[in-house]
């Protein structure tokens, strides 16, 4: 016993240490990219996209052998069992996707949660329950993590993967629950390794998809930044959350934080509106943080760095004036019904409607801006945008109380005249882009007589008018743009009558009538007029369709069937009754009946005719004769 103990010590010592195979290499971030893109998120379907993750997980762990278990037991409960994966069973690559999308579908349930949850409450069931879901994303990430960590088998890519996609998901739960500063650090974390990963790697593709994750991870760094600072540094940078708001998806956090700091300026101070040479202080809430928005707004707007940074803040402006306006005409209709005065709540909407139709136009403004900073547009693409910009402007005259302000209405005919020079202009340019030369220079000429109408209007309104921001700088740019461009269609127009009256010279000899679907240009002079061909006397002779005069000849060489032998047997029918018809003349006179013809004689084999006595009585007695 004691020798065979040591050879099987000897047999242990001998053998060789397990070769490990290393995975292929996976990316966690490509798997993610991809599946998220193909299966709902391009849309932003967070449904379709958690549903995709629990279908795919299930097919994943039966293909693994990881599938849970229901045990039955009798008289008892059903009893759950769990499949765990440890680093025992941490054998494949199937196992790394199943860790990956455990946490991809309590994010995608999460997510789902948020876009369905309408109150916003922090302390809702609701919220709390988005919150244990996205924690519950964390905790599949960090098994995920421990395991590519302490597995031999997996490459340093992917665990610096895992480790990115922890530290995402921690920063983006904590951005959620909106403890900003562990967010920044867990999404700043994020950032850096995506950063080294993407100058580690060669691979073309995955370095173009780490810096896309970095470029989207930045707008939710500076709100975290923008939380963590004062409230001095926060009122000075608003313009960093209007080029935030534009960048990132998720818009409701940003537009939250805009709303509250709005609210807290407004809160502050007492606003008195002046319409219509009346005066009164705005009471309501909603209307009090609108009114405050929009002037807090004019310095936000000197911020805004393009046009559709002013265009975003225009929109988020309008809406909030929108339900401000709203919320006035029901207190209006709720206080006449209950007879008390309503004149300064009225007062209060007009305003209102009047902040609403000037930031509608300026609105339009920043768009037709936007559109000309771009490489190629049309001119016709602005003619819409400068209408409504003027129907807008008429409406302002048309609001209740307009018409007691003079400075109002003054600055409202400046601004119709002056955005109707630049529609003028633009229209002459469509024209001349349609090759209509004739049009496009009476428009421009008229376009200058618009251009020196605004300017006059401009002068006599003044600088002092607090309703009135245009200048007569761009106006003297369209003059000068107006003037070049009516030369250069000017010396169109010459170029193509001398072209139309060389072409007129070489086509003149033809007569009018065969060229009657083309413009020609035909000479002035009185003596070329006399010369013109108009028609050509007589016309030349032209086939015309009649009746024809000889019949068609290949008629006649039709061949006809041989009648010969019944022309004949009809020839003897006719002499027979010819001879018939002589011997019942002849009988009906007295005559003596001519001999039988050959063809009245009996014919050959014919039975002869019965004679005698039997013949005689033959049928008396059976009534035959």
């Amino acid at each position: 016993m004691a020798s065979e103990d040591v050879e099987m010590e000897d047999v242990e010592a001998k053998a060789e240490p397990v070769e490990v195979i290393p995975f292929r290499p996976v990316s966690v971030l490509q798997v993610i990219t991809k599946a998220q893109a193909e299966h709902g998120l391009r849309h932003g379907d967070f449904k379709r996209y958690w549903k995709y993750c629990a279908d795919r997980l299930k097919r994943m762990r039966r293909h693994a052998g990881m599938v849970h278990k229901n045990k039955s037991l009798k008289r008892h409960k059903s009893k759950f069992e769990k499949k765990h994966i440890t680093d025992e069973n941490f054998t494949s690559e199937t196992i790394l996707e199943i860790l990956i999308f455990e946490c991809e579908r309590c994010w995608a349930t999460g997510m789902h949660m948020k876009d369905s949850d309408l109150d916003g409450n922090a302390n809702s069931r609701k919220r709390q329950e988005i919150f244990r879901k996205l924690k519950r994303a964390v905790h599949h990430a960090e098994v995920l993590e421990g395991l590519v960590g302490r597995s031999p088998r997996c490459a340093p890519a992917t665990k610096l993967e895992a480790q990115a996609y922890l530290s995402f998901l921690m920063g983006f739960t904590n951005l959620e629950m909106k403890r900003w500063g562990e967010a920044y650090e867990k999404l700043k974390a994020a950032r850096a390794i995506f950063e080294r990963l993407a100058e580690a790697t060669n691979n073309t593709g995955l370095k173009s998809l780490y810096k896309t994750r970095c470029d989207e991870l930045q707008p939710q760094l500076r709100i975290c930044e923008y939380n963590t600072e004062g409230p001095e540094t926060k009122m000075a940078k608003i313009g960093e959350l209007m080029e935030l708001r534009l960048q990132i998806n998720d818009k409701e956090d940003v537009d939250k934080l805009i709303a509250q700091m709005r609210a807290k300026a407004a809160s502050d101070q007492v606003i008195e509106i002046s319409w219509g040479g009346e005066k009164t202080t705005v009471s309501e809430e909603k209307a009090l943080a609108v009114i405050s928005g929009w002037h807090q707004s004019e310095k936000e707007l000197a911020e805004c760095r393009d046009p559709k940074e002013r265009m975003a803040l225009y929109e988020k402006q309008l809406a909030d004036t929108r339900d401000a306006i709203d919320k006035m005409s029901d207190l209006i209709r709720r206080n006449a019904a209950d007879n008390v005065e309503t004149q300064s709540y009225q007062l209060v909407r007009c305003y209102l409607d009047y902040l609403r139709l000037s930031s509608t136009a300026e609105r339009y403004l920043a768009m037709i801006e936007n559109t000309k900073s771009e490489k190629k547009y049309r001119p016709q693409d602005l003619l819409r945008l400068y209408d409504s910009v003027i129907e807008i402007y008429k409406e302002v005259k048309e609001v209740n109380g307009a018409a007691c302000d003079e400075q109002l209405m003054a600055a409202s005919r400046a601004r119709i005249e002056y955005y109707r020079a630049f529609r003028c202009h633009y229209m002459a340019a469509a024209y001349g882009s349609l090759g209509k030369l004739d049009e496009a220079s009476a428009l421009f000429g008229k376009t200058e007589e618009r251009i020196r109408e605004a300017e006059r209007l401009l002068k006599s309104v003044g600088k002092g008018n607090p309703y009135l921001n245009e200048s007569s700088t761009p106006l003297a740019s369209l003059l000068a743009e107006t003037a070049a461009a009516r030369a250069a269609v000017n010396a169109e127009r010459l170029a193509a009558a001398s072209s139309d009256t060389q072409a007129a010279s070489e086509v003149d000899g033809r007569p009018l009538v065969e060229t009657l679907d083309e413009w020609r240009q035909f000479p002035t002079v009185a003596a070329a007029l006399q010369q013109a061909n108009i028609v050509v006397l007589p016309p030349p002779p032209l086939p015309m369709p009649g009746k024809a005069t000889f019949f068609d000849l290949a008629h006649f060489d039709l061949q006809m069937p041989d009648l010969s032998s019944r022309l004949a047997r009809l020839e003897e029918e006719r002499k027979t009754q010819q001879q018939r018809t002589a011997q019942k003349s002849q009988a009906k006179k007295g005559g003596r009946p001519e001999k039988k013809t050959e063809q009245q004689q009996p014919a050959e084999g014919a039975p002869a005719e019965e004679s005698g006595l039997t013949n005689m009585v033959k049928g008396w007695f059976w009534n035959k004769k």
